[in-house]
This record gives structure tokens, C-alpha cells and sequence, in this order.
């Protein structure tokens, strides 16, 4: 009985621990990044966050890769490695920004991990620039 009880406590604490993790992802971009790079619309300040993904993860296709790479451009953006560079054209290069890695990590593992709703004009866009659709 009382190895029953441990499963189910052990269950729940893992289940919530996801959670938590996936809505902490969320709510740091929204608090860090959504000011700057919009989820929904067109993009006024700086990629949006589904152009943003559609990029990197063609590029790094794995999880790990994908996460690295953004925490590496945060931390220090480079034009000359750039993988939007008519984005750095356009808006100017991201500023290096001082938040925490372990906040940029949450941030890019719900990134790679929700599916982002990409507009129609965005599709077209990419298409038309890349010859394929979007990678997402």
C-alpha cells in the first residue's frame, strides 16, 4: 500500500514539475521577449517569435542545438553569424541582454516545444524566401 501511495505522490510531482516548467517558459516570454518580438501579427521592433523559431530550427533541427543556440544569441548577438540577417537589416541587431541563461533556456525549450500558430502572410513569406514551408 504504502509503495502505491509513493507512485502516485512521485507522479504528481513530476506532472506538476512539467507543467510548471512549460508555463514558466511561457510567462518569461511573455515578460522578456514580447515586447520586442510579437507572437501574432506583423513585426513593428524585431522578428516575431514564429519567424524567429522557423529559422533557428532550420538550422538546429535538434532540441539541445536549438536551445543552445539561442542562449548563445542572447547572450552575444553577432551579425556576422546571424541566421535572419534581412531581419538585421531591417530592425538592426538584437541587443545584448543581461537576463539570467537558466530564464533564456526555459524561454527556447517552450519555444521548440509549442506549436506557434503562423499567420498566412508569414507562410508566403518564407516560401517564397526559402522554397519550402516553415519549419515548426
Amino acid at each position: 500500500m504504502k509503495k502505491y501511495y509513493l507512485y502516485i505522490n512521485l507522479s504528481l510531482l513530476f506532472f506538476s514539475t512539467n507543467v510548471t516548467a512549460e508555463e514558466n517558459g511561457k510567462h518569461l516570454m511573455k515578460k522578456l521577449c514580447s515586447s520586442c518580438h510579437v507572437t501574432e501579427g506583423k513585426p513593428t521592433l524585431a522578428p516575431p517569435i514564429f519567424a524567429m523559431k522557423s529559422h533557428v530550427k532550420r538550422a538546429y533541427t535538434n532540441r539541445n542545438d536549438f536551445v543552445q543556440r539561442i542562449i548563445d544569441w542572447v547572450e552575444e548577438p553577432d551579425a556576422a553569424i546571424a541566421l535572419m540577417p534581412g531581419a538585421v537589416n531591417r530592425f538592426g541587431l538584437m541587443p545584448k541582454l543581461s537576463y539570467k541563461e537558466e530564464e533564456v533556456r526555459k524561454i527556447a525549450e517552450y519555444i521548440y516545444d509549442t506549436k506557434i500558430k503562423l499567420p498566412e502572410w508569414y507562410q508566403k513569406h518564407y516560401k517564397q524566401k526559402h522554397g519550402d514551408e516553415p519549419n515548426q
